[in-house]
Parts: structure tokens; C-alpha cells; sequence
């Protein structure tokens, strides 16, 4: 069984769209948009565990040059 989550990502103002296609490589990630609003990003991520989904924020996501913050939503019911 696996664990879908959405992570929301607030980013430097410079950093966009390079960010963007360095998470869409991650295998991890489903899908990845750009986004208005209070954060800058969207990111879609199926895991099959709770330590998968803290290797790729804590150790992947949050350690790229340009990401400030991020929410991490997870799916209830997906």
C-alpha cells in the first residue's frame, strides 16, 4: 500500500522553474506545478512508507538551494 502526499513549497524568487524540473526527476514525485498563492509550489509524492516521505523532504526536498518552507499534506483518502 502506498502513502500519497502533497507537499506545498515556498521558494526564492529566483529558483522557479530550475526547482521545478530537479523535483520532477525525484521518483518519487507523481506530479510537480508551479502555483500563485501564499506558496510557490505544489508537489504530488506517492510513498510506500513514513520514512520514505521524511527521506525525500528532510533529505532531498528541504536540501535544495532555493526552497524557504514547505507543508506537507497527506492524503487521507486517496
Amino acid at each position: 500500500m502506498t502513502m500519497t502526499a502533497f507537499i506545498l513549497a515556498k521558494l526564492s524568487p529566483d529558483s522557479g522553474m530550475e526547482l521545478l524540473n530537479e523535483i520532477r526527476q525525484d521518483d518519487f514525485v507523481q506530479e510537480a506545478y508551479l502555483i500563485y498563492g501564499a506558496f510557490d509550489m505544489i508537489i504530488k509524492v506517492e510513498v510506500k512508507n513514513p520514512e520514505d516521505l521524511d527521506e525525500f523532504i528532510f533529505n532531498k526536498l528541504r536540501t535544495l538551494r532555493g526552497v524557504l518552507d514547505t507543508a506537507t499534506c497527506i492524503c487521507a483518502s486517496c
